[in-house]
C-alpha cells in the first residue's frame, strides 16, 4: 500500500466532520473560533478536513483537538483517542530514573568544623543578646531600690515652687498633698440619705404611653425598586451569545459561562444571537422578561430590541 494511500485511510478514521457538525449547530463561523480559541485559521481547517499530515506533531495537535472539543462541547477524550489511533501516536508514560543516591552511612559527611564552629558561635551570640535585653528590661534591681523608696519626692511646679512628696504607704490610698508638703486625706463622697424618689402621677405615664404608641404607629414610606432600563441575562449553562448595536458596535461576542450574569445599557437598536436557548435562565430587556423559546429555530433565537 503507498504512503497518499495510507494517508487517506487514516485520515477516514479521525472523525472530524463532529467539529464541523457541532459548530454548524452552534451557529459559529471558523473565524469565531479561531478567535475564541486563539488558534489560526489553518489549524482549525485542519482539525475539520481530518488533515493528519498537517497535524503531524502529536503534543501540539492532542491540545488544539481537546480545546476545539471542549469549546463545542464535545466529547474530548474520545476525540484525542481517536486521533491517537489514527496517527499511529500512542500516548505512553516513561519510566523514573533515579539520578542519585542519598548514603546514610553516619560520619560520611563529618569533615566540616567550620560550619560547626560558626554555628555555636551563631547560638552563643543570640544567648548573649537575650540575656543583655532581659537586664535592660529589669532596669534598677531590687538592692537599688531599697535606698529609693525612703527618699521624698519632690516636683518644680509652674509658679517655681517645690511640691514635696512624701512616701505614700499601702494602707493610705486617697491622700491630697498641699504644696507645703503636709498630706490631707480625702474628702468622702456623701450621698444625702434623706432625698426621696420622684414618682410620675397617672396622668404623666397616660401621657408617655400615647406618645410611645403615636411614633410606633408612623410607618417608613416604601421605596419602589428600581427599574432596569437595559438588557439583563443571566445562564444556567455555557452559551455563546453575540449582541451588537446596528450599525455600531459590538457589546458582546463570545461564550458566556453557566453562573454568569451580562448587563448593558444602550439606547440604539441591538442585534441580539443567542445559540443555545435553552441555557438562559434570565433574558429581560427594560424590565421586561422576554420569552426565547417562542421565537427561537434548532435552540437558536434571533431577534432585534426593542421588539
Amino acid at each position: 500500500m503507498s504512503e497518499e494511500s495510507r494517508s487517506e485511510n487514516i485520515t477516514n478514521d479521525f472523525p472530524a466532520g463532529q467539529f464541523v457538525q457541532a459548530r454548524e449547530q452552534q451557529g459559529l463561523s471558523v473565524e469565531q473560533v479561531c478567535r475564541q480559541l486563539n488558534l489560526s485559521k489553518a489549524v482549525v481547517q485542519a482539525i475539520e478536513k481530518g488533515d493528519l499530515q498537517y497535524l503531524s506533531d502529536p503534543v501540539f495537535s492532542r491540545g488544539y483537538i481537546r480545546s476545539y472539543a471542549k469549546f463545542l462541547k464535545l466529547d474530548a477524550d474520545a476525540l484525542v483517542a481517536s486521533y491517537n489511533l489514527a496517527s499511529g501516536n500512542v500516548q505512553t508514560t516513561g519510566t523514573v530514573k533515579a539520578i542519585g543516591t542519598v548514603s546514610t552511612v553516619p560520619g560520611r559527611h563529618q569533615g566540616r568544623p567550620l560550619l560547626r564552629i560558626g554555628s555555636w558561635l551563631f547560638v552563643l551570640a543570640l544567648i548573649a543578646a537575650s540575656v543583655w535585653w532581659w537586664q535592660t528590661q529589669q532596669g534598677f534591681t531590687t538592692a537599688d531600690r531599697e535606698p529609693l523608696d525612703d527618699r521624698p519626692f519632690s516636683i518644680e511646679t509652674s509658679d517655681g515652687k517645690t511640691l514635696v512628696l512624701p512616701q505614700v504607704d499601702d494602707a493610705v490610698s486617697e491622700v491630697e498633698v498641699t504644696e507645703d508638703g503636709e498630706a490631707a486625706a480625702a474628702a468622702p463622697d456623701v450621698t444625702p440619705e434623706n432625698e426621696e424618689p420622684v414618682y410620675l402621677t397617672d396622668d404623666q405615664v397616660q401621657q408617655l404611653q400615647e406618645a410611645q404608641a403615636a411614633a410606633s404607629s408612623i410607618a417608613e414610606p416604601e421605596v419602589p425598586a428600581p427599574v432596569s432600563s437595559g438588557l439583563d441575562i443571566t445562564f444556567s449553562d455555557d452559551c455563546w451569545i453575540s449582541i451588537r448595536e446596528v450599525g455600531g458596535r459590538t457589546l458582546f461576542n463570545g461564550v458566556a459561562q453557566a453562573g454568569q450574569s451580562l448587563k448593558f445599557e444602550s439606547d440604539a437598536t441591538l442585534a441580539v444571537v443567542v445559540g443555545k436557548v435553552d441555557a438562559v435562565s434570565l433574558f429581560s430587556y427594560q424590565g421586561k422578561s422576554i420569552d426565547l423559546a417562542a421565537m427561537s429555530k434548532d435552540n437558536v433565537a434571533r431577534l432585534s430590541l426593542p421588539l
